[in-house]
């Protein structure tokens, strides 16, 4: 990814959506907290989120948000749905991890403190979605079903679309318990290699389970952007992992240009 800073706000961009024209997106990490519900600095929250907005010249009324219940269901941004979620967790569109939108000018905001976030854009269509992967959203196909939706609701032919996957808990960091492992095992075809012990811990790798996903889903895993920037070690991101339960939420901000 690339890093630029304005201030004291830290940008990330993924490499090959940052070339396309039709899409506006970045990451935004620490010092700022971009989750109003919880965490260090939450009271700044909907100023920091109205300040990327600005940065990517979308509207902050028309800030759309999953409310993120660590599942893997989808839906497509409709009228009514458009600005939920803006000002937070409480009125974001309700029961899901991931939106798709073809909707110009309909930025999307999801969250994370070490959860995956996978985006993916069809240029054709155009339109774009994203998902919370969590561990269990994860384990439950977030990922491909984001894909399925694309398909479904846009006609999107997966392979044609770009995806990316953002700064989140890493191969060398998320480490998590058996009982992970063997829900994993009853629904991935690629638990076996998204697990492995170190230094006697077990740990899952988001990163491979995802990219299998979307791999399964259509897409070439030369069109798969995975930055390897892992939340826990990684300093400039929040981590729940590291940070306990004051951590903030870092974010990833993507939409269609108008």
């Amino acid at each position: 990814m690339h890093c630029t800073t304005d201030g004291e706000l830290k940008v990330f961009r993924f490499e090959r959506l940052a070339t396309e024209p039709g899409l506006a997106h970045v990451v935004v990490a620490r010092p700022y907290n971009y989750a109003p519900h919880r965490g260090v600095g939450r009271e700044n929250a909907l100023a920091a989120r109205r300040r990327v907005c600005e940065l990517l010249g979308m509207p902050f009324d028309r800030l759309t948000s999953p409310s993120q219940v660590h599942g893997p269901e989808v839906l497509a941004v409709e009228a009514g749905d458009v600005g939920r979620g803006r000002d937070g967790r409480q009125t974001a569109v309700p029961f899901v991890d991931g939106l798709i939108c073809d909707r110009p000018g309909v930025p999307l905001i999801l969250l994370s403190a070490d959860c995956p976030l996978v985006c993916v854009y069809d240029a054709d269509r155009p339109a774009v979605g994203a998902v919370h992967a969590s561990w269990r959203g994860t384990v439950a196909g977030a990922a491909e079903n984001l894909v399925r939706q694309m398909v479904r609701v846009f006609g999107s032919d997966p392979g044609r679309l770009l995806a990316a996957v953002a700064p989140s808990g890493g191969p060398c960091c998320y480490e998590v318990g058996p009982e992970v492992q063997r829900i994993a095992e009853g629904r991935l075809d690629c638990s076996e290699e998204c697990f492995r012990r170190r230094n006697g811990r077990l740990i899952f790798d988001l990163w491979a389970a995802n990219r299998r996903q979307l791999m399964n889903a259509g897409i070439g895993e030369d069109r798969i952007e995975l930055p390897g920037l892992c939340s826990i070690c990684d300093l400039r991101f929040w981590s729940h992992r590291r940070d306990g339960d004051e951590a903030g939420r870092f974010a990833l901000f993507v939409g269609l240009c108008g």
